[in-house]
C-alpha cells in the first residue's frame, strides 16, 4: 500500500505541476486558436489526472485512519472536479445542456454545498486548531458554490451565455487547484513568509486573481449577463 501511496503521490505532484503551468496559456492566448486549444485540452487531461489521483489518495487516507487529510482531498475532489467537468461539459453542448446531465451537475453542487457544511461543523468541533484550519478554509470556499445550488434547484434549464459560463469553469478550476497547491502544497515554502495571521494570503490570493480574470475575461466580450 505505501509503495501504491508513494507512485500516486507522485503521479498527482507532476501532473498538478503541469496543470497549474499550463493553466495560463489558454487565459492568456487567442480564444478558439489551435494554441489556446491544444493547451486547454492539456490542462483538463492533466486535471483529470489530478482529481482521480486526489479520490484515490483520499481512500487510501480513509483507510490508514488519517481522516482529516481524506476528507481534505476527497473534498478537492468535487471543488475542483466540478467546474472542470461543467466547463468542458457546457462547451460540448452550449446551452442545450440535455437534462440528465443537469440533474448530475445538481447533485454534486448539493454533495459540495453538504461537504463543505460537514468541514466547517467539523473545524468547529476541533476548535480550529492545527490541520482543522484546512476544514474551515475549504468549508467556507464550498459554501460559496451555495447560490449556485439553490439557483439550479429552481430551474430545468440553462440560462446564461454558454461562452461565460466555460471560463467561469474554467478559471474556478484553476483557483481550486492553486489554492490547493498554496494551502498543501506550498505550505512549507509559504510558511516562511507569510506567518500568524497572514498565513491567509496565499490561501485567498487565488480566488481574488482569478475572479479578477473572470470578470476581465467576460468584459471583454461584452458579456452583462451572469455565468451559469
Amino acid at each position: 500500500m505505501e509503495a501504491i501511496d508513494k507512485i500516486l503521490l507522485f503521479i498527482h505532484i507532476a501532473m498538478g505541476s503541469i496543470s497549474l503551468l499550463v493553466f495560463w496559456i489558454p487565459v492568456f492566448t487567442k480564444k478558439g486558436g489551435n494554441l489556446h486549444n491544444k493547451a486547454g485540452m492539456l490542462y483538463v487531461y492533466t486535471m483529470w489526472i489530478v482529481v482521480i489521483t486526489a479520490f484515490i489518495l483520499s481512500v487510501i487516507n480513509f483507510l490508514q485512519k488519517g481522516y482529516i487529510t481524506a476528507a481534505f482531498l476527497g473534498f478537492l475532489t468535487l471543488l475542483t472536479g466540478h467546474p472542470l467537468w461543467y466547463a468542458v461539459t457546457i462547451l460540448k453542448h452550449k446551452n442545450q445542456i440535455p437534462v440528465r446531465l443537469l440533474k448530475i451537475r445538481k447533485v454534486i453542487l448539493g454533495l459540495l454545498v453538504t461537504s463543505a457544511t460537514g468541514l466547517l461543523i467539523w473545524s468547529l468541533v476541533l476548535k480550529v486548531q492545527g490541520a482543522s484550519i484546512l476544514l474551515l478554509i475549504f468549508g467556507i470556499i464550498g459554501l460559496t458554490q451555495l447560490p449556485l445550488f439553490l439557483k439550479s434547484i429552481k430551474k430545468s434549464q440553462e440560462d446564461g451565455n454558454w461562452i461565460a459560463a466555460h471560463i467561469n469553469g474554467m478559471i474556478s478550476s484553476g483557483i481550486a487547484a492553486y489554492t490547493a497547491f498554496f494551502a498543501f502544497g506550498g505550505a512549507t515554502f509559504f510558511g516562511e513568509i507569510f506567518s500568524g495571521p497572514l498565513n491567509a494570503i496565499p490561501w485567498t490570493l487565488p480566488s481574488v486573481i482569478g475572479t479578477i480574470f473572470i470578470s476581465r475575461e467576460i468584459r471583454k466580450r461584452g458579456f452583462t449577463g451572469k455565468a451559469v
